[in-house]
């Protein structure tokens, strides 16, 4: 939005400068290089330049204060009641006396209207002016966007004209004395606009930050600018001119298929990345930093999917706990540095001894977690032994470290994850309370598989 800001205010500066330099240099003192930048083509009438000067001055103060914003507003309604009474005058054959009211244009013939600005023009400033005066109005946001794009539609037509050949611009009505600097600067203008209080559709859109945004600012820039190009380079590139215009077209059609295949190539090689971008910040989203486990969000979900099958199809679940005994105790003896290397070396050894279908997950500061779907009560104390005993033999450690463990298995009575979880760490708090080094069961209550 900072960008933005800027960037509307340096657009609505620029209009200003350009607006003013033709008005005092191309006008006032005589230089038709000002006039129009294309020598023989259609120049830049008084007033304009004088609509481009009010519309930048109402773009660039529309980026501050309220008094700022009020004196805008009021360059916008000039620039919007020079358009539209321009346009009255093409509609109606009327003559309200402004066309030549800044300075006598003498080049131009009396039959085309004297100083007076293309329909094209009359029609951008009026679109713009009128958006300048909705962009702090909410309501009216839509409006200002459409009339924006309607006057980046038409300048970006007349620059295209200006690519494909300039003297064609003075065959239709429209366009026929708009000049190259004009299209330019009402182009700036509008893209201005379309960054002023940038939420309605399609604009946010191409702000977005989702992969909608992304991939609208990655393929909009190639989109719009491909097509121009290969039309000068088929039909107005130099040596590419000697072939007929039908080549010229056969030969179009297959470069914009060419660039077709390339954008959806990009914008899958786009989605692709973010794709990646997501399943590795997801990832990241549930394991631990420390031991690359599950941690406590993965292991809710997990066990919660797995309690709804077993209660579901009637099949066995068990829950182990294990607690490091006395790891603050190791933790004051080696530092952090080496209780993180306790529990990064027990989640190395937890993952091998469990299954594939099996879960590991470290829930606490020293506490871990293992899920055991299809294990009833027996086999998880198998397990459970059998990780006491290899923890308290273990030689990666730097002194004896051994640990307690609670287990436990669903039955006819528990009624949610919560409850086995529950029945689970009464079973630690028993291991630890009575010696530690230890397994203790949960309850015992039966449950029938397969029933």
């Amino acid at each position: 939005m900072r960008f933005l800001a800027v960037f509307r205010v340096a657009a609505g500066c620029a209009a200003v400068a350009v607006g003013c330099t033709v008005l005092v240099g191309g006008w006032a003192l005589g230089v038709d290089a000002l006039k129009s930048v294309v020598s023989g083509m259609s120049t830049m009438k008084p007033n304009t330049a004088a609509g481009i000067a009010m519309l930048g001055a109402g773009l660039a103060l529309s980026s501050f204060g309220r008094r700022s914003r009020f004196l805008g507003e009021v360059a916008a309604a000039v620039a919007l009641g020079l358009g539209l009474i321009t346009v009255a005058e093409y509609a109606f054959a009327w003559q309200a006396g402004i066309d030549q009211l800044l300075f006598r244009d003498s080049a131009t013939a009396a039959a085309t209207f004297p100083g007076r600005p293309a329909v094209a023009t009359a029609l951008m400033i009026s679109l713009l002016g009128a958006a300048l005066l909705c962009v702090h109005r909410p309501a009216l946001h839509l409006i200002k966007t459409l009339t924006g794009l309607a006057a980046a539609l038409l300048a970006w037509a007349a620059l295209n004209a200006y690519v494909f050949g300039a003297q064609a611009l003075r065959e239709v009505p429209l366009f026929n004395s708009v000049a190259l600097h004009t299209a330019a600067v009402m182009l700036c203008l509008s893209m201005g606009v379309l960054a002023a209080e940038p939420v309605s559709w399609p604009v946010r859109m191409a702000l977005a930050r989702g992969t909608g945004g992304v991939v609208c600012r990655w393929l909009l820039p190639p989109a719009i600018l491909a097509p121009p190009f290969l039309g000068w380079l088929l039909t107005r590139g130099g040596g590419l001119d000697f072939f007929p215009s039908q080549i010229d077209w056969a030969l179009y059609a297959a470069a914009s298929s060419l660039g077709s295949v390339g954008l959806i190539m990009l914008l899958a090689h786009r989605i692709a990345l973010i794709d990646a971008e997501r399943t590795t910040a997801t990832a990241q989203s549930l394991h631990d930093a420390l031991t690359g486990l599950a941690n406590r969000r993965a292991f809710d979900a997990f066990l919660a999917e797995n309690f709804n099958l077993a209660k579901r199809h009637r099949h066995a679940l068990s829950l182990m706990l294990l607690d490091i005994d006395w790891f603050k105790s190791y933790n004051d003896a080696f530092g952090h540095p080496g209780g993180d290397e306790l529990l990064k070396n027990l989640s190395v050894l937890l993952a091998s001894l469990v299954r594939a279908t099996d879960l590991v997950a470290r829930i606490g500061g020293e506490e871990f977690a293992v899920v055991m779907p299809e294990t009833d009560i027996a086999g998880a104390r198998v397990l459970a032994e059998r990780t006491r005993a290899e923890v308290e033999r273990w030689s990666l450690v730097r002194r004896r470290v051994t640990v307690s463990v609670g287990i436990a298995a669903v039955t006819d009575g528990t009624a949610s994850p919560a409850m086995l979880l529950h029945d689970c760490d009464a079973a630690l708090y028993r291991a630890k309370e009575t010696g530690r080094n230890r397994v203790s069961e949960g309850s015992r209550l039966s449950f029938a598989p397969g029933r």
